[in-house]
């Protein structure tokens, strides 16, 4: 109803009155609910209402379709436009996003043909879906829905990964795809620190990414479950398999870009890194454009205020740095905070005015120092990842120190892993 009303008992309702209710149906078709469904509808929401209070946008409304409904529902009838003009927005509205499938079913097209012929040339495997017995579904990341199968050629766990849109690289899924697996197949050597592409499968409608499955689920929740019976030998392994893992990615050139402790998993105890959706081989321009994406709190911090600061392998070490004190915490940085929840802004401000989290009573020097430099403010002074992977074997783990660490057993078991139902709390930034 229109404010005026509410206000004014005897207000004669008008055609700008019908304005202001359209703008209340357009939130509403954006959202899927009636505006202040949790609320009472009583005097005091309707005293709220005629003194401007609004219902929030919706994450992922286009500009245009929320600035209209704003306009529509101004409180000053003389500042809402007519009808003729609200119909020409939509439909301006409708012609980008023909236009936008219209580009999208263009790349679905070159996908699909890039797919049939690394599939044709035996660049990777085909997986029959018949194969893929038992699905169970282990829930959504920020670029695919993941499901963990038994292939029966094996008898042994895999995940597939369907992809689903995400804006973070644009256009469309297809693309998101080919992307994680080029970057699969650009790393020619194997390793044990990696979660790897296993093949490709192809269901009635879409291609499915097949990879290694992880018994432990990711390093979040391992941690949630397993940190009282950790000790300080096996939180370092944690930390130094990740080292390796990373640098082994950097010596391939790529970059990670997305290093948090969902992107980790625990397989039979041991780290293996995942997720190559938005990494990047470093002497190539991707195909697909890559915008900032991450959990704020893992973000190099000069990509926090500049968008167009270029991600660099010193930028993935700041992130280690970060999951370093995680494993020594055992839960996310800023869980106990009051920024943890919701104030994004706050967060970026005080994370570029140099705030990090405190080290954790009974961490060891050496481990406590290699994390505070990892994370140091500026890029350039951060040590390289054959330094960090130097400090820890003077720590009694890597491949010249006197100590033997266990390594995974590679089974060709699969990859993803079985995530509890842990609130998503984090903060995350995109653009």
């Amino acid at each position: 109803m229109d404010p005026k009303r509410l206000e004014i008992a005897n207000y004669d309702l008008d055609k700008r009155s019908d304005v202001y209710s359209v703008g209340a149906l357009l939130w509403q078709i954006s959202s899927g609910r009636k505006p202040f469904h949790a609320e009472n509808y009583d005097i005091s929401l309707s005293s709220a209402i005629y003194q401007g209070k609004r219902e929030d946008d919706i994450d992922g409304t286009p500009i245009v379709y929320s600035n209209l409904y704003k306009e529509c529902w101004n409180y000053e009838p003389d500042k809402r436009p007519d009808m003729k003009e609200v119909v020409s927005i939509i439909r301006s509205v409708l012609d980008k996003t023909q236009s936008t499938i219209n580009i999208q079913e263009e790349i679905k097209d070159d996908a699909t043909e890039w797919v049939e012929d690394i599939l044709k040339n035996e660049k990777v495997e085909f997986i029959s879906f018949k194969d893929l017995k038992d699905p169970v579904s282990l829930g959504e990341g920020g670029f695919g829905r993941t499901i963990k199968a038994i292939w029966s050629r094996t008898g042994n766990y895999v995940v597939y990964k369907r992809l689903i849109n995400t804006a973070a690289i644009k256009y469309n899924t297809c693309e998101a795809f080919i992307h994680e697996l080029k970057i699969n197949l650009h790393l020619p050597n194997y390793s044990d620190r990696i979660i790897r592409c296993l093949g490709i499968s192809k269901d009635d409608k879409d291609y499915l990414l097949v990879t290694q499955y992880a018994d432990g689920g990711d390093l979040r929740n391992y941690l949630k479950n397993n940190f009282k019976k950790l000790t300080w030998d096996d939180k370092k392994k944690l930390a130094f398999q990740i080292a390796d893992g990373l640098n082994y990615l950097h010596k391939e050139n790529v970059l990670h870009r997305d290093l948090h402790s969902k992107n980790i998993v625990i397989h039979e105890n041991n780290a293996k890194i995942i997720d190559f959706g938005i990494s990047k081989i470093q002497d190539q321009k991707s195909e697909t454009s890559i915008y900032d994406r991450g959990i704020i709190a893992y973000v190099e911090p000069k990509r926090l205020s500049n968008i167009n600061f270029l991600h660099t392998t010193a930028s993935d070490i700041y992130s280690f740095g970060v999951l370093m004190w995680e494993i020594s915490s055992g839960h996310p940085p800023f869980k106990n905070s009051g920024y943890y929840r919701s104030d994004k802004d706050a967060l970026i401000y005080a994370i570029n005015n140099g705030l990090r989290e405190k080290p954790i009573t009974g961490t060891p020097k050496e481990y406590e120092e290699l994390y505070k430099k990892c994370w140091d403010q500026e890029p350039n002074q951060r040590p390289i990842m054959s330094k960090i992977l130097e400090e820890f074997a003077k720590m009694g783990f890597g491949v010249n120190s006197g100590k033997k660490i266990e390594l995974i057993e590679d089974a060709d078991d699969g990859g993803g892993s079985d995530c509890d139902d842990d609130d998503d709390d984090d903060l995350y930034i995109r653009s």
